[in-house]
Order: structure tokens, then C-alpha cells, then sequence
């Protein structure tokens, strides 16, 4: 179905969240990594003042602080300020630097000065890469997965391009999609393990963004994949990808190193929980935990319950494309009318859907909402639901109203469960409004 776009000069309450934030997001998930921003210092300020309310964690990224005779004369030059200033004082394993707005809209050939430090330095055992995210294209979703895509391309050069001689029959690569939470991410690793397989996540920014109490303090990542099990991805016997826009990653590494991957649009709801179930059974020839089978009775016992309140009940939806598709698959399989869903930018899925799509902001989705049930989007659209009349429940990112977001799960039959009856309970304390 083609999509639609409203058509105003002006972006009102604005939806779409910058793609230099997407490949923070993405670093965040790389143990001892740096993200750099070639930009302003505004923008670093920003992706970190975003990142920090939404995880309550410190966020890693520096910034070649560009001014405007900067960007005229020499932008060169601090972009190699930076660098070295990170590499002589931090050591990471993994340095990305990230173009801006700012760079792009100058034509700034920043990607050849990151090779000549490469050079120059003779970087063997560390990674060092680029990657373009203009803030005029793409969102948050395309940002965090052309960073994955950029750091696997350098993880595939510092192989060499051989494959390995032998692959790993149990080990799996996963490839999370940029809305899941540090909760989901975990999550999807234990249902993996449940099998018997071993599992090399990237980016994993449940061991980093997830809540930890560890003592001192480090400007670079405490968290996340390792850069030498990164390295080891390529020896695994299949990819797993999350989301549509996790796909070119996966099948850049399926063409560089023959490893299969398997795309699931999503992991919210019963169909797509059991299409995972049935996938890890075949990939691992073990037949699924008995745990599984009681959290699938769970599932549909909450499902029997909440229909009540879902069916009949309206909704919009207001998230990145991927968020989105899988949050309005679940929601119609508890019968809810999808009133009106809203991204921030087209993408290669939403093209493919057979859904009515609409490319716009949080005013679109208050203009929509007239008279639905339910809003779903992150915390910056309550107060449009509230002027609807419309429930509100807050997902994707930001959310920085809510304690715990960044943990909560929304996948496999336990998730599912979780979000049924969070979103039940909304409609039902909106129904007891009314008497």
C-alpha cells in the first residue's frame, strides 16, 4: 500500500529522532567503545541529554566541537584533535566517528581523514571506522542500523575477508533491532541459551545500558560485546536479525562470510513468539524447555482476559518503522482497530506493508486521535494524548516518565504477556472512568 505524508512546511511536535543519535545508540552496545560526533557540540550534548533521561545511565560520546570558521577553513583538523586526544587518553577498542548534519550540508571528506589516522597510527588490535548519518534523512532506526552495518564492514576488514575453515554448528550471531529494550535484548539471549546455542549479540546493550552498580568511573562503554567475540560472529552457523532494517547487516555478513540469517519482523505477540520457538527448535534440534509451553498457556490465558477491553478498542501508533509494524501486529491480534500509524521516515518495510502508513509527527498523530482509545508513541506525545482524550501508554525513545522502561520486555511469550496486560490495564482504568 503506498505510504502517505501529510503535507505541511513545518514539522509540529516533532516524531523523528536524529540518525547521529541511532549510531550512539548502537555504540553504546560495544564493550570499551567511543562514538564520535564530527559536529557541533551541541549535537554530542543532545544524543547524550536524550540517551541519559531515557537509560538514567551515563552515556559514552565525544564530540570534535566544530565551530562555524572550523567548518570554513579546516574541519580536518579537529576531527584529528579528537581522535587523538581519545586514543592517547582512553585507548578504546572501538572508536566510530559519526558525521552531523553540520559536516554533511559542508561536504567535509572527514571519511578519508579517518583512513590517513588509520594509516598513520597502524591500528592492528583496535577498530576504527565511519560512518555517514546526516540528521536530514532517516531516523533513529536507520542511524543505529547503518552504524551496525559500517562496524561490521570493519570487523569483516580486519578479518582480512578469509572465513573461517570451520563454523560453529551451535553458536548464533544476533542482530537486535534499535527499539528493543536492554530487558528484550536479554530476554532474546535466554530464549537462545534455552537451546543449547551460544549466542554473540551485536550490539548488546543489555550488559550495558540494563542497570549496574559498578564502581569508578570510565569515559568509554562498561558494557556490551567484546570486540574479539564480535570477531567470532564469523564463525557462526546463522544470523538472527530483529527487525527489517537489521537485514543489510546480515546479509553483508551472509556475502562476506556465508553465514545464513533468518529476518523476524518482530518478537511481540503469539504468532511472531511462535515463529522464534519453532526457528530455535530447527536451527538447534532440540525440542522447546517446558517452560516455554507454560509461558505460551500464560499467554493466551492473558489474551482471554484482556479481550474484553481490546476488542472493538481503537488505537494510533506513533514509533520508529519497525517499532511500529510489530507493535501493530500484536495489537491486531487482540482485535484492536488501528485508527492511524506513524512514522518518522519511509523505509524498505513499510513500503513492502500491506498497512496504511502515514510519514508525519506528533501532531498528525493528535489530529488522528480524535475520538480513539489509545496512543501509543514515546514520552514526548502524552500531552497530545491528553488533549485527545485518548489513553496514553509510552514506548520506544525517549521515555523519561517512567521509571524502568529501559528494562521492561515486550518479546516472547512472557513479554507479550507483560504488554497485554499493561495496555489492558490502561483501557480498563479508562473504562472505570466512565462508571
Amino acid at each position: 500500500m503506498p505510504i502517505k505524508s501529510a503535507t505541511k512546511p513545518v514539522s509540529v511536535n516533532p516524531l523523528k529522532v536524529g540518525q547521529p543519535l541511532g549510531g550512539v545508540l548502537a555504540l553504546q552496545g560495544i564493550y570499551r567503545s567511543m562514538p564520535l560526533l564530527h559536529g557541533a557540540q551541541g549535537c554530542s550534548a543532545f544524543s547524550k541529554a536524550l540517551l541519559t533521561r531515557h537509560f538514567r545511565e551515563p552515556i559514552a560520546v565525544q564530540t570534535s566541537a566544530l565551530q562555524e570558521m572550523d567548518v570554513i577553513f579546516d574541519a580536518d583538523r579537529n576531527l584529528e584533535e579528537a581522535l587523538d586526544h581519545i586514543w592517547s587518553k582512553h585507548h578504546p577498542d572501538v572508536i566510530g566517528v559519526i558525521s552531523t548534519a553540520l559536516t554533511e550540508v559542508a561536504g567535509v571528506d572527514f571519511q578519508s581523514r579517518v583512513k590517513a589516522f588509520k594509516r598513520e597510527r597502524a591500528l592492528k588490535d583496535n577498530l576504527l571506522f565511519s560512518v555517514s548519518l546526516p540528521d536530514f534523512q532517516g531516523s533513529l532506526e536507520t542511524g543505529y542500523s547503518s552504524t551496525v552495518e559500517s562496524l561490521m564492514d570493519a570487523i569483516l576488514v580486519s578479518a582480512g575477508g578469509k572465513s573461517p575453515k570451520k563454523q560453529r554448528r551451535t553458536q548464533v550471531n544476533l542482530l537486535p533491532a534499535s527499539y528493543l529494550t536492554a530487558g528484550d535484548v536479554m530476554e532474546i539471549k535466554d530464549m537462545i541459551a534455552s537451546f543449547g546455542l551460544e549466542v554473540i549479540t551485536l550490539p548488546d546493550i543489555s550488559t550495558s545500558l540494563s542497570g549496574h552498580l559498578l564502581t569508578g568511573f570510565s569515559p568509554l562503554t562498561r558494557g556490551g560485546t567484546p570486540l574479539d567475540s564480535a570477531c567470532q560472529m564469523l564463525e557462526s552457523s546463522c544470523t538472527i536479525a530483529i527487525g527489517a532494517s537489521m537485514e543489510r547487516p546480515a546479509r553483508r555478513l551472509a556475502h562476506a562470510a556465508g553465514i545464513p540469517y533468518h529476518l523476524f519482523a518482530g518478537l511481540s505477540g503469539l504468532a511472531a513468539s511462535d515463529a522464534f520457538i519453532h526457528f530455535l527448535q530447527k536451527i538447534s534440534r532440540e525440542p522447546a524447555p517446558v517452560r516455554f509451553r507454560w509461558q505460551r498457556e500464560n499467554l493466551l490465558d492473558s489474551m482471554l482476559d484482556a479481550h474484553f477491553y481490546f476488542s472493538g478498542a481503537s488505537a494510533v501508533v506513533a514509533l520508529e518503522p519497525d517499532h511500529m509494524l510489530s507493535t501493530a501486529a500484536w495489537l491486531e491480534e487482540m482485535g484492536v482497530e488501528l485508527k492511524r500509524l506513524i512514522a518518522p521516515c519511509s523505509t524498505p518495510a513499510l513500503q513492502k506493508t500491506e498497512r496504511e502508513v502515514w510519514i508525519g509527527d506528533l501532531d498528525d498523530a493528535e489530529e488522528s486521535a480524535q475520538g480513539v482509545d489509545l496512543w501509543i508513541s514515546n514520552s514526548h506525545g502524552r500531552k497530545g494524548a491528553a488533549r485527545a482524550g485518548a489513553s496514553f501508554v509510552s514506548a520506544g525513545l525517549p521515555v523519561y516518565d517512567e521509571l524502568g522502561a529501559h528494562t521492561s520486555v515486550s518479546v516472547g511469550y512472557r513479554g507479550s504477556m507483560e504488554w497485554v496486560n499493561k495496555v489492558g490495564n490502561v483501557l480498563l482504568a479508562e473504562r472505570g472512568k466512565g462508571g
